[in-house]
């Protein structure tokens, strides 16, 4: 028996993730997996070649048992949203950083959802009410409340279009955050000399936060001495490590040379092992310093230094252009958020357009 199906065919969407997508009755249907007919293809866990010769496989597959008049709608009953959760592994071609950052979330709500109530609950029956509660009960502060949301409707995007269902977190409006304020240092080089007598690692973290514009949290804390060119006069990061996704080449100032001795190449240049410090481990250092500071002020955090050091740029070149790349930013709007502590002269009718 063959079934009345249509417009059967490999397709990708928006954010490359590849699904098998045909009709029945005027009904569309997708999948992104071989699940639905106990296959374990999953073509999205691949980048390249690998991922099409992947879903080339499920496209087969899927034409096999269509033309022996498996329907989809007799078939397929919803999985509970635990199992889903519980079967999940963030796609291999995002960034390292980002799969880790989808991993904790991912833990972290199953953990809450087994201590629900509604714990059972089939993928179809979700709504916004069982991840909003899972939010507030969940988060801090607003912009937590932001992050996580992102990084749960991530998650969910691709467990729930696998089955053509809406993802509930489209509905959850986020909560307002207020911008936050990194005060720039008036004397950077006595707050550096006074950080250098409290802690070594938290002192060459500032000192590249500052001197390299770099990210202390991400990009610092995971550099290896294989990032570093072999003159040492460059820091080489790939877009798989850092916030904008680009591959990002800084140049190395000499004064920072002095603190660092090379090592092998696969080794963290913090904890001379292959395994970085944890996530926390600069924030709670910075905390510790600044609470025994006396010469830092209440604005000023660890990315003060990368705010001080955009300042002294624009400052020096006068251009836009120039500091969005040393920033690794994607956009101008955000370079341009660093510059909110800096006093840029009033246009002048010089400047204006000519005739």
């Amino acid at each position: 028996m063959v079934s009345n199906y249509s417009k059967l065919r490999l397709t990708e969407d928006s954010s490359s993730r590849l699904f098998i997508q045909f009709y029945i009755s005027n009904k569309r249907y997708r999948f992104s997996c071989g699940s639905a007919l106990g296959s374990d293809i999953k073509p999205n866990q691949y980048s390249g070649e690998r991922k099409h010769l992947e879903g080339l496989s499920l496209l087969a597959l899927f034409k096999e048992h269509l033309d022996m008049g498996w329907n989809p709608s007799k078939h397929i009953s919803s999985p509970s949203l635990l199992s889903s959760l519980e079967a999940f592994h963030p796609p291999t071609d995002l960034s390292v950083a980002y799969q880790t950052e989808l991993t904790r979330s991912l833990d972290k709500l199953i953990a809450f959802i087994s201590n629900q109530t509604w714990k059972d609950i089939q993928l179809d029956k979700l709504n916004k009410t069982h991840i909003n509660s899972y939010l507030e009960r969940t988060t801090e502060n607003n912009s937590g409340f932001n992050h996580e949301k992102a990084r749960v409707s991530s998650i969910l995007s691709y467990i729930l279009s696998d089955r053509d269902l809406p993802n509930p977190c489209l509905h959850i409006k986020p909560k307002k955050v207020k911008p936050a304020l990194h005060k720039p240092f008036k004397d950077v080089c006595a707050v550096l000399e006074d950080i250098k007598s409290f802690n070594e690692n938290l002192f060459l973290c500032c000192l590249l936060t500052y001197g390299c514009l770099l990210r202390p949290h991400q990009e610092i804390r995971n550099l290896k001495w294989g990032d570093f060119s072999e003159d040492m006069k460059h820091i080489s990061l790939s877009g798989r490590r850092n916030k904008s996704g680009r591959n990002r080449i800084v140049p190395l100032n000499p004064y920072i040379l002095q603190y660092l001795h090379r090592g092998m190449d696969t080794i963290n240049i913090f904890t001379n092992e292959e395994k970085p410090f944890n996530k926390d481990y600069f924030k709670k250092l910075w905390s510790r310093y600044k609470a025994q500071s006396t010469i830092v002020e209440d604005l000023q955090t660890l990315y003060s230094f990368r705010h001080t050091g955009a300042i002294e740029i624009y400052k020096r070149t006068n251009n836009l252009s120039i500091l969005q790349s040393a920033m690794g930013h994607s956009t101008l709007a955000v370079t341009l958020g660093y510059l909110r502590g800096l006093e840029i002269p009033n246009l002048r009718l010089e400047d204006m357009p000519r005739l």
